[in-house]
């Protein structure tokens, strides 16, 4: 009986031990395997939820920046980049939807893209359009090898390199020129930089212009000597000219921009670039700009264009009207004919009425639609 008992004792304590081992095992290996999920989770940003809901275009602008600047640390020259050009896309709006592809959202995905930003959106237990889901999408999408080169973007300090280089790598626009629109993307961006900050050299200049354009304004810089009475006779040649079309150039005018076919078409910032390009004033290459590109250059930098004071203006200056950034039919700019007489003033202008055509017209007709609300700015050509 006393060798059994020793034998029954020897099991026992082996089954106690066994079961102690076993179990500190499977401890480790529960624990192991919830540890590393949640390592596995806390590296994984696709899975991160960003709670915003859209507002406004500014409030939404600042808004995604602050998101970029906690994901990628991100400066504000590069953030008013890219803002620049999904300003164009989607005006910033999260619900946009081009009407003729179906293209949806801020960056206005389309296709594969835009069923991958759906199937996140469900998961998230929202809708495709709202704006956290859209960056939390934009954010997976960096995180794809594809485009996971695009996050050094966020690190430039020159806006305007930043928004060239996510139109050209994000957006895969290098081989389609026809629809860079970078005149229009640059004037955006340049807006957003003035909201953000002030510490990239090439906008901290422009800021500095736009300082003393203010001054101008006020009326303390005024040119007697000059006369634009070139500019009008150059305008007046070409009345009845063109069609309307917003495009830059259109191909049908031709080759030689100083002779331009008649038959040609043209919208207003066209009509005052190629005015100033056949009476020796100083333009951008391409026709590269829009009323909203124009009136941030007579405001800013004047290589084209100087803010005057209404009290100097005169025949052969320009008047631009924008609401907001002044894309498409939110601006409009024609060329004085005369003194500046208010609504009276009479102008010389492609658009602005019926007809399609290079005509004259009255300012407070012309412009009514912009006036409730409207940026009135009044600018001098300037010279070669």
């Amino acid at each position: 009986m006393q060798v059994l008992s020793v034998k029954y004792k020897a099991k026992k304590y082996k089954w106690i031990i066994y079961t102690a081992l076993g179990t500190v095992l499977l401890m480790i290996i529960l624990f192991a395997s919830i540890f590393g999920k949640l390592q596995t989770d806390s590296c994984d940003t696709t899975t991160t939820v960003t709670n915003l809901e859209s507002k406004d275009m500014e409030q939404n602008a600042k808004n995604i920046y602050a998101h970029w600047k906690q994901k990628y640390n991100a400066t504000p020259q590069s953030s008013a980049g890219i803002l620049g050009v999904l300003e164009l896309e989607s005006r910033l709006n999260p619900s946009a939807v081009n009407s003729s592809s179906g293209a949806t959202g801020l960056a206005q995905w389309l296709g594969g893209r835009k069923d991958k930003l759906e199937a996140l959106a469900k998961k998230e237990g929202k809708e495709a359009t709202n704006l956290g889901v859209q960056l939390d999408y934009l954010d997976q999408e960096l995180n794809e090898s594809y485009y996971s080169k695009n996050k050094e973007i966020f690190t430039y300090t020159d806006v305007r390199k930043a928004t060239k280089a996510w139109l050209m790598d994000f957006e895969g626009m290098s081989k389609n020129p026809e629809q860079w629109y970078l005149s229009q993307r640059y004037a955006y961006a340049d807006h957003w930089y003035s909201v953000f900050g002030t510490t990239d050299p090439v906008s901290s200049s422009a800021l500095a212009n736009a300082s003393q354009g203010s001054i101008d304004e006020l009326g303390c810089s005024s040119d007697t000597s000059y006369s634009g009475s070139d500019i009008v006779k150059t305008a007046e040649s070409m009345k009845g000219y063109f069609y309307y079309v917003q495009s830059h150039p259109s191909s049908d005018l031709g080759s030689d921009l100083k002779n331009p076919s008649k038959t040609g078409g043209t919208d207003c910032s066209g009509f005052i670039w190629l005015t100033l390009n056949k009476a020796g004033y100083k333009v951008p290459a391409n026709m590269g700009w829009f009323t909203g590109s124009m009136a941030s250059d007579a405001k800013g930098s004047h290589q084209y264009l100087k803010q005057i004071n209404e009290n100097d203006a005169k025949a052969g200056d320009i008047v631009i009207v924008n609401q907001g950034a002044g894309a498409g039919n939110n601006g409009h700019t024609a060329i004085l004919l005369g003194k500046w007489q208010g609504k009276e003033t009479k102008i010389i202008q492609e658009g602005g009425d019926t007809s399609g055509h290079v005509n004259e017209g009255k300012f407070g007709t012309s412009f009514s639609i912009l006036l409730d609300g409207g940026d009135v700015v009044l600018a001098r050509p300037v010279k070669k």
